[in-house]
């Protein structure tokens, strides 16, 4: 019998399948019934396997390269730390995408879910949240089988054909990085979405304390979410990092993140930088969204006064933000492909010429402690 973790061969490719191949791990009509709709309406997506429970799925993986798992983490065969165990085990590379109403449970299990190695989450409609729109969530399903699954496939392991291409995921190369001014930064800022919760935890494990300015960070995800992140990154990895408050004063050391469903926009008051949390409108589909933020911290620091991070991430949410920062004489960085669980924010920046180093996640904190220190 094969290991466990054997790859699926290549297949010729006039067998191959040239979509996406899916699969959903669930039954129940109110989340997976919703997801198997979503993928079967989609040009470029094939749902590849419907699958039961977990003991299925695993069964479906071994035979079968799927690129994009939805999990519905609400079904009660679902047992999600020994399903996503055996399926990262199977895969590692495998691009997985939890899913549920929002109840304190879900919120729980969907955070131990991104520790463990879910790419994303997403919160499905429900009569007790009525501001989640059906067409909300089908563009992030679908968004999320088109650029998980290129993104699975781009690993190299399991492939069988190339999907087909998609300009809402694709990058041109980087263009050639901007030569960098050294200076201290006021402020360092972070974007993140697709992936970053992972991302997050490594960058602050090795960030060194050394680093003293206030930290904004903007992480995709809805509300009830946010939180349980901040208190998992503080737990994790000994950052003070908390949802920022309207009002509150920012002090140094501290991480502050936009609570999900508002934007957290930095504004120079009297007595000093303060936070607001604004309800205004999404931006590059996202609410929270890291435009926002850069343009409140550019109007309270100054562009040069700042450090920007963009981590992994799907669309390009911070790229507008970047150009005025590295106009401005600030420091842009971000994640390589590589590293990247979906390289769309970082790729955004790197392909329009707007940042001065393009590096591994595990080499980040190094180079943002230098950064910071005006190295």
């Amino acid at each position: 019998m094969a290991d466990s973790t054997t790859s699926i061969p290549h297949r010729p490719s006039d067998a191959a399948p040239a979509a996406i191949q899916a699969m959903v791990v669930g039954t129940s009509d109110i989340v997976a019934d919703r997801i198997k709709a979503v993928l079967r309406g989609l040009d470029g997506v094939d749902l590849g396997a419907e699958a039961a429970d977990g003991i299925d799925a695993v069964s479906h993986l071994r035979r079968l390269a799927i690129d994009v798992i939805f999990i519905d983490i609400g079904d009660t065969k679902v047992k999600l730390a020994t399903d996503l165990s055996r399926l990262l085990k199977v895969d590692p590379d495998a691009q997985i995408v939890l899913v549920a109403t929002l109840t304190f449970a879900n919120v729980k299990n969907a955070m131990a879910g991104l520790v463990a190695g879910a790419a994303e989450f997403v919160q499905a409609p429900s009569r007790h949240t009525p501001h989640i729109a059906e067409p909300e969530f089908t563009r992030q399903i679908a968004d999320l089988a088109l650029g998980l699954g290129r993104a699975r496939r781009d690993k190299g392991t399991r492939v069988i054909t190339p999907p087909p291409t998609s300009k809402r995921f694709e990058h041109a190369p980087p263009k050639e990085l901007r030569p960098r001014r050294p200076h201290v930064p006021k402020a360092i800022a972070i974007a993140s979405s697709t992936g970053g919760p992972q991302a997050l935890f490594a960058l602050f494990k090795d960030l060194s304390h050394d680093v003293t300015q206030p930290i904004f960070l903007t992480q995709h995800m809805p509300p009830g979410f946010t939180a349980a992140l901040a208190e998992h990154i503080t737990r994790r990895t000994g950052w003070s990092c908390a949802e920022g408050k309207d009002g509150d004063p920012v002090n140094n050391g501290q991480v502050y993140m936009a609570p999900g469903g508002f934007h957290l926009v930095p504004q120079r008051q009297a007595g000093g930088i303060k936070i607001k949390i604004d309800d205004g409108p999404e931006e590059s589909f996202c609410k929270p969204s890291a435009e926002p933020m850069l343009r409140g911290l550019v109007a309270a620091y100054g562009a040069e006064n700042i450090l920007l991070v963009v981590l992994t991430g799907m669309g390009s949410d911070g790229k507008l933000g970047a150009k005025v920062i590295a106009d401005g004489g600030g420091t842009v960085v971000v994640q390589d492909k590589d590293s990247s669980i979906v390289w769309g924010m970082p790729g955004a920046v790197a392909a329009a010429g707007d940042c001065h180093a393009v590096l591994p996640l595990g080499e980040l904190p190094k180079f943002i402690a230098q950064a910071a220190a005006g190295k």
